[in-house]
């Protein structure tokens, strides 16, 4: 990815001051005490939501913009900001979670800012960096600030997907900078801000889910998937997924297969999850290869794989008096959730799955039908997949596609959301919930 240089302002920084030896003590029930604490309500007003992935579209407008040179940070170390549009930029650094329905919190502002420093007055979480520049729009920067302790949940943030789909620049692994797909990047990099509102996928993929596990008092552990491709240890009940994990390198699969094996759960919130293969090399995404396409289908550890891109199917439900959709009781439809991309167990190898729920059949889909599923690792782990990329960004009804939903539907999603989220601390849920198999182990 060549980045235009007339309109790269880059600010130039200092090199990052080693910060000095700290120590961060996080304990249990640090999230419910971390959202007793007064939110922000109006902390977004001044950035609309974009979307991601089409730089074609995007109006002109003179933009602060930026970037951070790594993905997330643990206590005591430090990312460095680029600005980008313009000269400088003041901060205003927010943690995303509930608080009391504001969303998020103020930790604090930083004048001129050249870089973040993790301790312990900025508490674990998904962070969303405000910069603000006279004359200038603001925008966007995401950030994770990690806390390696004992938790529920560890949470993974898709931001290689979010940057392979990132079409700043001009260009993406999906689009050139006529915005066809012949001109497409071979590689991008992590080193350029998101387009949109630069913040990603974050507020329409992970955020509504995010804020949900944070009312519910969880304690998580937050990484983005650059973390789980260096093989992180997991002490977590769960892992969880949001709304869009499409591309994954070959260690974030190992380290996936291998937790499930020692019965760590994994909740996958989204669909066409884990379908793309790339390489991550030097801050740098390389190429695109489907994983069925090595004879490493997703349904492997998953249980079902993508099949489908561009429907818009209800959901009817298969489990209706089994965790998690029990908790809809005779309402056993959700309308339009399935799209704009689908799972399936048909046509897959994998273990044998209990099919939760299921949309009816269309001539388009060559037979099959989009799915949710659900198997216990002989492990003892649950896995579980909605199979659905439109589960979490339904649920603040923010979907990319021009797909829209009423209030009883969002209210369907959130319900069943909140009963998957309050079993996630739960080790080896497939101990405690037993799969009826509906479809055998496929060889």
């Amino acid at each position: 990815m060549r980045l235009p240089l007339v309109s790269l302002l880059v600010l130039g920084l200092m090199a990052p001051v080693s910060a000095p030896a700290q120590e961060c003590n996080w304990q249990t029930g640090w999230v419910k005490a971390e959202n007793s604490k007064v939110g922000n309500k109006n902390w977004d007003s001044d950035v609309v939501m974009r979307f991601s992935a089409d730089f074609t579209r995007r109006k002109d407008a003179k933009r602060v913009e930026g970037y951070f040179d790594q993905t997330s940070i643990g206590c005591g170390q430090s990312a460095s900001l680029k600005i980008v549009g313009a000269k400088s930029a003041d901060i205003s650094l927010y943690r995303i979670g509930y608080y009391k329905g504001a969303g998020a919190r103020l930790i604090k502002t930083i004048k001129n800012a050249k870089q973040i420093t993790a301790t312990q007055l900025t508490p674990p979480g998904q962070y969303l960096v405000k910069l603000k520049s006279l004359g200038y729009r603001s925008t966007f920067v995401p950030l994770v600030i990690t806390g390696q302790v004992p938790s529920n949940v560890t949470f993974v943030s898709s931001v290689l997907t979010w940057q392979a789909y990132n079409h700043w620049g001009g260009e993406s692994l999906y689009k050139g900078a006529d915005g066809l797909r012949e001109t497409r990047a071979i590689s991008v990099s992590l080193d350029r801000p998101y387009d949109g509102d630069g913040s990603g996928q974050f507020r329409y993929m992970e955020q509504p889910l995010v804020q949900l596990m944070e009312q519910l008092n969880l304690d998580i552990n937050y990484i983005t998937d650059v973390d789980l491709d260096t093989a992180p240890d997991i002490n977590s009940a769960s892992i969880v997924l949001g709304g869009h994990s499409e591309y994954w390198t070959q260690a974030m699969r190992d380290v996936i297969e291998k937790e499930i094996s020692e019965g760590t759960n994994l909740l996958v919130f989204g669909g066409n999850t884990a379908y793309a293969k790339t390489y991550l090399i030097d801050r740098t995404i390389n190429e695109r290869i489907p994983y069925r396409d090595i004879n490493q289908p997703e349904s492997i550890f998953m249980g079902s794989q993508f099949f489908a891109f561009g429907i818009h199917k209800d959901l009817e439900v298969q489990a209706g008096n089994s965790w998690p959709f029990k908790v809809l009781g005779k309402e056993g439809k959700i309308k339009g959730i399935y799209g704009y991309e689908a799972d399936t167990a048909m046509g897959t190898i994998g273990p044998g799955v209990e099919v939760l729920a299921r949309s009816t059949i269309s001539p388009t889909e060559k037979g099959f039908v989009a799915m949710s599923t659900y198997y216990a690792a002989p492990s003892g782990a649950g896995v579980l997949n909605l199979g659905t990329n439109a589960w979490v960004c339904a649920m603040a009804n923010r979907c990319p596609w021009g797909h829209s939903f009423d209030a009883k539907t969002m209210q369907q999603i959130r319900k069943v959301t909140t009963a998957i989220i309050e079993q996630a601390g739960r080790e080896k849920i497939g101990n405690w919930r037993m799969a009826f198999i509906d479809i055998p182990t496929r060889p």
